[in-house]
């Protein structure tokens, strides 16, 4: 075969890869776009990617260089989402468009991936990383009922208690909390430290998300009602085969119940679980959490700030260190968020909250 041949022949090959390349992933887009998930064949890496003469398609590789920590992230996630939901681009989504259905048939056909999704749309939601704002919260725990206006900054939160036992505090009480905020706006070292502790706290409960997708297993369930519209409903029971890292993260190992998501934004709606066994840490020496305890959570789209969390319980029995009682119980409620400017100080904050007329006093300035 002469050169010129050899030349003439390989351009041949070449172009035939070509082709077979852009009708695969038509045909891969075409099936995604009809049937709301993609084929096996582009499941990531749950699936080996098809191959043509020994060639693997080009867009493919992407999804075969995520790591072991993003296989829930896989092709019929990417195409589902990726490619139909225009709010993966900062876009409105129409009420009734594909995404719902989407939503729906990836919660039957894998339920992992949603879940997978809904937690990192939290997490990218999540302290740090979303637009600060202020709310008022009640907090009751076994020995205590308060009510406080937070605002958040990026220099930590800033507290104001507005109630307690759901009555408004007297001349003395009101008094007393105007001046710890006076004191706190002229001690930076303090807020520092308020701030390290919240980003520890923060730290520490995404650590523990992270890991749902991995500790659960996850069924779809059906339709579920909830203020914002119909949700999809699915229970989780602990996989078996999940290895805790953590002394926090023993307690999933422990836990089953249910999490409700919504179909349009892809967030969490509601997760509600259930200690079914006894959950050891350091062999019981550390403590124990005895079967029965509770944990819920409840998230509201609202009008202003989107998704934000509502509800947050916890009912926890148990002891430490082998001898110690141990009963956490804390019931929060949080409503009336708005915006505040995002290059708020924390000295701003505390300028705006002693300017709250619900405080009864006007013996310290404000």
């Amino acid at each position: 075969m002469s050169r010129t041949s050899a030349i003439s022949s390989r351009r041949v090959v070449s172009n035939v890869y070509r082709k077979l390349e852009k009708v695969e992933v038509t045909l891969h887009l075409r099936i995604a776009d009809n049937n709301g998930t993609a084929p096996s064949s582009v499941a990531g890496p749950r699936s080996k990617p098809p191959e043509f003469f020994g060639r693997r398609p080009r867009f493919l590789g992407p999804l075969t260089r995520r790591s072991c920590h993003s296989v829930s992230l896989a092709g019929t996630l990417i195409f589902a989402f990726t490619f139909s939901c225009p709010w993966a681009c900062g876009q409105p989504i129409p009420a009734a468009d594909k995404p719902i259905s989407t939503a729906w048939t990836l919660a039957k056909s894998d339920p992992h991936a949603l879940v997978q999704t809904a937690i990192e749309n939290e997490l990218k939601n999540s302290y740090g990383h979303r637009p600060p704002v202020r709310y008022r919260l009640r907090k009751k725990t076994r020995n205590a009922d308060t009510t406080k206006e937070i605002v958040e900054t990026k220099q930590g939160g800033v507290a104001l208690l507005l109630a307690i036992g759901n009555k408004p505090l007297t001349q003395k009480q009101g008094q007393t909390e105007l001046q710890r905020l006076h004191e706190l706006a002229s001690d930076p070292a303090a807020q520092e430290h308020r701030h390290r502790n919240e980003e520890r706290d923060a730290a520490r409960v995404t650590s523990v998300m992270r890991l749902l997708p991995e500790a659960f297993i996850n069924h779809f369930e059906g339709p579920v009602e909830t203020p914002n519209g119909t949700a999809i409903r699915m229970s989780f029971a602990p996989n078996p085969h999940f290895s805790p890292p953590t002394l926090e993260s023993r307690v999933l190992t422990g836990i089953r119940g249910e999490i409700w998501i919504d179909p349009t934004d892809l967030r969490v709606v509601r997760i509600e679980g259930r200690l079914f066994r006894q959950v050891d840490y350091g062999w019981g020496i550390l403590g124990t959490l005895y079967p029965g305890g509770r944990i819920g959570l409840e998230q509201a789209k609202t009008p202003e700030c989107g998704w934000r969390l509502s509800q947050l319980s916890l009912n926890m029995t148990g002891k430490e260190l082998m001898f110690k009682s141990l009963h956490v119980l804390v019931d929060e409620t949080a409503t009336d968020y708005h915006p505040v400017p995002v290059g708020w100080k924390y000295t701003e904050a505390i300028d705006w909250l002693l300017h709250l007329p619900e405080i009864p006093t006007t013996s310290i300035p404000r």
